[in-house]
C-alpha cells in the first residue's frame, strides 16, 4: 500500500508488471491478469480490453422486459457467491461424516493457528472473554484438533476437550507428544451430561462450532447442565447477519480489487434451512437469526455478560492492508458471546438477562 494521492483515492495498492518488471498502481483484476492499457504497452484500448471503455450510445441496445438478470439476481451477479446451497432436509447427508472427511484439511488449516482472521481477529477476542486462570476446570466443546484448548492449557487451566469427528485423533496424538495435561474425549456435544456432572466446569468454551450443530438447544441445555453456578460460557460464530450465506459481498465494478468496492448485501436472514458448501472439502452449516441464540441462552438460566463483534485493530490493519484495511474495521464477520450461569437465588423474572453490551 502507498499512501499518496491517486485520482480519486488517498492510496493506492502497486503490484509489478508482467511485461516490464516495474510497479504500478493497481485499480482492479485486469492488472493482475496482465490485461490492463499501460502493462500491454499503450494507454489505448485494444480490441479485447474494454475495462473502463464507455459504450457509445449507438452501441446501446434496449433490453425488453423482463430483463433476464434483474432486481436480486442482477445485483449478486457483481459479488463471488459461495459454492453452497441450501438444503431442505439432511436425508442423504451425514454431518459427522462431511466432518471426519474434511479434518485433514482443517487440521492442516489450524495447525499454525488458523489463518488471518482466526490469528488476529477471533482467538484474541475469544482468550480475552474466556480469561483462563490457574487450576479452572475449562471444558472445549467440538474442540476440533485442540487449538484453543492448548492454549487454555498453556495458561494454566485445566482442560477437557470434546469432539465427535476425526480432527479429534489429531489432537489426541499431539497431546501425547506435548503433554499439557488435556484430556480429550470423544463424546457429543448433546451428550455432555452423559459423561459429567452437574456443575462439573468453571467455564465452558465453543470456538466457531455452534453453527455447525443442528441440535443447538439440546447442546446449550447441556452446557448449561454441567457447567457451576456463576460459571462462565464463551462462543464464537460467523456473524448471522453479515457472513454467508445470508450476506453477499459485491463488488461495484465485479472486476474490482479494491475494498472500497466492495459492499454487503444481505440476502437470506431469515432463512434457517441448512447449507452445504461444496467446496473441497463439503460442509455442513446450520443458520439461524440472532435472536435464535440468545433466546436459546435466556431458557437456559444464562445472563449475557458482553457481546463482542471483533473489528481489526489499527495494527492489524497496517500489518495486512489487504484484508483489514475498509473491510475488517467496518462490517463484522464474527460474533463472540461471554454469558453466565446464573445462580438459583437469582433466578426470577425480574433478574436481567442482559449485564453488559459491547
Amino acid at each position: 500500500m502507498v499512501q499518496k494521492e491517486f485520482l480519486i483515492y488517498d492510496y493506492y495498492y502497486t503490484i509489478p508488471c508482467a511485461n516490464c518488471g516495474n510497479m504500478n498502481p493497481a485499480l482492479d483484476f485486469a492488472e493482475y491478469d496482465g490485461a490492463h492499457p499501460f502493462q500491454v504497452g499503450a494507454l489505448q484500448f485494444e480490441e479485447g480490453i474494454d475495462i473502463w471503455k464507455p459504450s457509445p450510445t449507438d452501441e446501446i441496445v434496449m433490453q425488453e422486459f423482463p430483463h433476464k438478470a434483474w432486481g436480486r439476481e442482477r445485483v449478486l451477479s457483481l459479488g463471488k457467491r459461495g459454492h453452497w446451497k441450501r438444503l431442505d432436509s439432511l436425508d442423504d447427508i451425514s454431518p459427522i461424516t462431511l466432518w471426519d472427511e474434511a479434518a485433514p484439511v482443517w487440521v492442516s488449516f489450524m495447525e499454525e493457528g488458523g489463518d488471518y482472521h482466526h490469528k488476529y481477529i477471533i482467538l484474541p477476542e475469544v482468550y480475552r472473554l474466556i480469561d483462563a486462570q490457574q487450576d479452572e476446570k475449562i471444558l472445549d466443546v467440538a474442540c476440533g484438533e485442540g487449538t484453543v484448548a492448548r492454549h487454555l492449557a498453556k495458561n494454566g487451566a485445566k482442560v477437557t476437550g470434546i469432539d465427535m469427528s476425526k480432527m479429534l485423533d489429531f489432537a489426541i496424538k499431539r497431546e501425547e507428544k506435548e503433554q499439557l495435561g488435556i484430556s480429550f474425549v470423544r463424546l457429543n456435544a448433546t451428550q455432555l451430561s452423559e459423561k459429567f456432572s452437574a456443575g462439573s466446569f468453571d467455564k465452558i468454551m465453543c470456538n466457531m462450532a455452534l453453527m455447525d450443530i443442528d441440535d443447538y438447544e439440546r447442546v446449550l441445555q447441556q452446557i448449561s447442565q454441567v457447567l457451576k453456578e456463576n460459571g462462565i460460557f464463551v462462543f464464537s460464530i460467523l456473524h448471522p447477519a453479515f457472513s454467508w450465506p445470508a450476506c453477499n459481498t459485491i463488488r461495484v465494478p465485479g472486476d474490482s480489487q479494491r475494498n472500497e468496492d466492495r459492499m454487503k448485501v444481505v440476502i437470506d436472514y431469515f432463512d434457517e434451512r441448512p447449507v452445504l458448501y461444496t467446496d473441497t472439502p463439503p460442509t455442513i452449516q446450520f443458520t439461524r437469526p440472532i435472536s435464535a441464540y440468545f433466546n436459546e441462552l435466556v431458557t437456559n438460566n444464562f445472563a449475557v455478560v458482553e457481546m463482542s463483534e471483533p473489528k481489526a485493530s489499527e495494527e492489524v490493519v497496517q500489518q495486512f492492508p489487504r484484508k483489514a484495511y475498509l473491510d475488517d474495521q467496518m462490517v463484522p464477520d464474527f460474533l463472540i458471546v461471554k454469558a453466565m450461569k446464573k445462580s438459583a437465588s437469582s433466578q426470577n423474572p425480574k433478574n436481567p438477562a442482559f449485564v453488559n453490551y459491547r
